[in-house]
């Protein structure tokens, strides 16, 4: 998203993105950012719940006519009283190591510049971008 979120940049549209994912968001930079504390695939809020839905379009719609490029604006959202509820969603792994369980990142590496799967892969990318820039990759370079 934040690819076509840069492309609609380029184009004189101004866009902000809503993010549950914050490390993510910093990683990709999209032009504008707002990230809520919440499970992911509720980042406009609970379907029972309007007012805050609209609390977190609101922010994202006054970041995109006010806000400066490559921000991101941390909400003060709750989903809940408690952060009981991330206890559901991250739930830690157990090492051996102690009886403790403690949690662990098994995400692979992220890199800012394109990764291929196979060294052919990479041949294909930069014969068919050779010269020129298609919107879908506007702002990567490969």
């Amino acid at each position: 998203m934040s690819l076509i979120a840069r492309a609609l940049e380029d184009a004189g549209i101004a866009t902000t993105s809503v993010s549950a994912a914050r490390d993510i968001t910093a990683a990709a930079r999209p032009s504008r950012a707002v990230f809520v504390d919440v499970p992911h695939g509720h980042t406009t809020g609970r379907l029972d719940d309007p007012a805050f839905g609209e609390q977190i379009v609101r922010a994202a719609l006054e970041l995109s006519h006010h806000g400066q490029a490559d921000t991101i604006v941390d909400l003060p959202v709750r989903w809940a009283d408690s952060d009981d509820w991330k206890d559901q969603v991250f739930l830690p792994q157990s090492t051996n190591d102690s009886e403790r369980p403690t949690m662990i990142d098994d995400r692979i590496e992220r890199f800012d510049s394109p990764q291929f799967q196979t060294v052919d892969d990479e041949h294909a990318a930069h014969a068919s971008h050779a010269g020129q820039q298609c919107l879908v990759c506007a702002g990567i370079d490969i």
